[in-house]
């Protein structure tokens, strides 16, 4: 039986007795993690209940470089109230554009994506100042034990991957082998996840068992849950898709779906969606914008045109050329006529 790892004010609590599986769609969980160059840091949190939430009962902290007790200075509590499917993006506050060294400045895309600033000055508050080997957990504050608890978790408290890359794709995914997912990377959740830490266990203080609170994980292998996009990749912060969104009605919402190929390809592949497609951003995995393409909506229709191919309607299929573009990966953003952001990644 795993063991939860305790922390801070959980410290004095014992061995959990038994574990259950969280119930789908019912606690706050994290969407987005960004950690890009410079102080461009983000996270977002997502509300996938039916109800609005208030932020003051959850924080954010960061478990910095393996550590595994509980610190006043790396923890930011949350304002506000969020709305049901709806996100909260967290940015670190630095915004003073003479700023050096710490207080470099945000990239202003990322400071217009923000709905809280955390850890203004970094000489009180560390919780938004996360590299790729510090895990970061969502907390919420338990009223009827007066006490915090861990709902999600990015990374393994307690435990340091090693830097350049933090956790990995590759078995243990804290040595630096395969695939580096938490620095210099954005993540974003799958759409098929609907809770965060799905295991949780009763904890006991002395003989009495208490609230519930995620199990800090033996392993944490990012690729499971999360999708990897490039350094400095902002355009998703402010949405997120999930299984839990549904429509006033509670009818749920039809998920628009992508496709990319042939995929690898050298010459030309097809872009395709089961909605009409409205737009199409390609970035190389530096985040680099590669090429943009439109389809727009005027009073005298006129349509997006290049050398890459030309869009006449909002098609649901059409085909890029890429046979002058350097061998790589590239990530694919396509924005459909229902507004839903979609993603795919594509190899030349």
């Amino acid at each position: 039986m795993k063991k939860l790892l305790f922390l801070g004010a959980l410290a004095s609590l014992s061995t959990i007795t038994y574990a259950q599986t969280v119930k789908p769609c019912t606690e706050l969980y994290f969407s987005e993690y960004l950690e890009g160059s410079g102080n461009n840091k983000a996270l977002e949190v997502y509300n996938p209940t039916n109800s609005e939430v208030d932020l003051k009962n959850y924080r954010v902290t960061r478990w910095q470089n393996g550590a595994s007790i509980w610190d006043k200075q790396f923890s930011d509590t949350l304002s506000g109230m969020l709305k049901p499917k709806d996100v909260v993006v967290l940015v670190i506050d630095r915004r003073n554009p003479a700023g050096t060294g710490a207080d470099t400045p945000v990239a202003i895309e990322l400071q217009n994506k923000a709905d809280l600033f955390l850890s203004k000055d970094y000489n009180r508050s560390y919780s938004m100042s996360f590299n790729g080997d510090d895990a970061l957990s969502l907390d919420r504050y338990d009223a009827t034990y007066k006490t915090w608890v861990l709902v999600d978790i990015i990374g393994k408290i307690g435990e340091r991957p090693k830097t350049p890359g933090g956790w990995s794709d590759s078995f243990p995914y804290s040595t630096g082998l395969g695939t580096w997912y938490t620095e210099n990377k954005t993540l974003i959740r799958k759409s098929s996840i609907l809770t965060g830490c799905d295991t949780v266990a009763p904890v006991k203080r002395g003989l009495t068992a208490t609230c519930d609170q995620a199990w800090n994980p033996q392993y944490f292998n990012p690729s499971t849950e999360w999708e990897l996009y490039p350094r400095n990749y902002f355009d998703s912060l402010g949405s997120h898709t999930s299984g839990c969104a549904t429509l006033s009605n509670e009818k749920v919402q039809v998920s628009a779906e992508l496709k990319v190929f042939p995929n690898p390809a050298t010459q030309s592949f097809f872009i395709e969606s089961n909605e009409g497609i409205e737009s199409v951003n390609i970035f190389n995995m530096n985040g680099t914008l590669v090429k943009t393409y439109s389809y727009k909506i005027e009073s005298t229709p006129t349509f997006a045109r290049s050398s890459e191919y030309t869009i006449s309607s909002p098609e649901k299929k059409i085909l890029v050329s890429c046979e002058k573009w350097r061998s790589g990966v590239y990530q694919i953003q396509v924005k459909t006529v229902s507004g839903q952001i979609l993603f795919e990644k594509f190899t030349k």
